[in-house]
């Protein structure tokens, strides 16, 4: 396993921690997702229209990612099948990424194999230990996000 730095400021270590999480995130979702022809990035945009059709801009600020490679991933998804492009009813000039009944099937096959990798992961932590580091989270990017608009 690879070493890591241990800063000794709190904010420090905690973002490597971050970075080191999310790398293996990414890592294990493509492990998850290959035999069915996905990727993380795929399955996070599939994921972000699954359940309410959204702009490719919108997207890609929730991602934290560019809107260009977020726009490459959704056009993959849009040719194979798994989402479309919507009018927006109020911008007809903005679309909308919504999953098609294609998309649904590739998401709920990513659900299983989600359900099985989460079931190993969980008693490991615990879903209380989990639910805590989930809001810490959230708390923190609210705080990062408002510290940006202020710029």
């Amino acid at each position: 396993m690879q070493k890591f730095p241990k800063y000794n400021d709190p904010m420090s270590r905690f973002s490597i921690a971050v970075f080191r999480t999310n790398g293996a995130l990414l890592r294990n979702g493509d492990r998850l997702t290959k035999s069915i022809g996905q990727s993380s990035a795929r399955w996070n945009l599939l994921g972000q229209i699954e359940f309410n059709p959204t702009t490719v801009a919108h997207v890609a600020r929730n991602m934290g990612q560019a809107r260009q490679s977020v726009q490459r991933v959704a056009d993959q998804l849009v040719s194979e099948g798994l989402a479309v492009y919507d009018d927006k009813p109020d911008d007809k000039r903005t679309k909308l990424l919504r999953l098609t009944a294609q998309g649904e099937v590739v998401m709920n096959q990513i659900g299983g194999k989600q359900a099985s990798w989460t079931q190993m992961i969980t008693p490991r932590l615990g879903p209380e230990r989990l639910l805590q580091a989930a809001r810490l989270l959230e708390e923190l990017a609210e705080i990062l996000e408002q510290d940006y608009k202020e710029d």
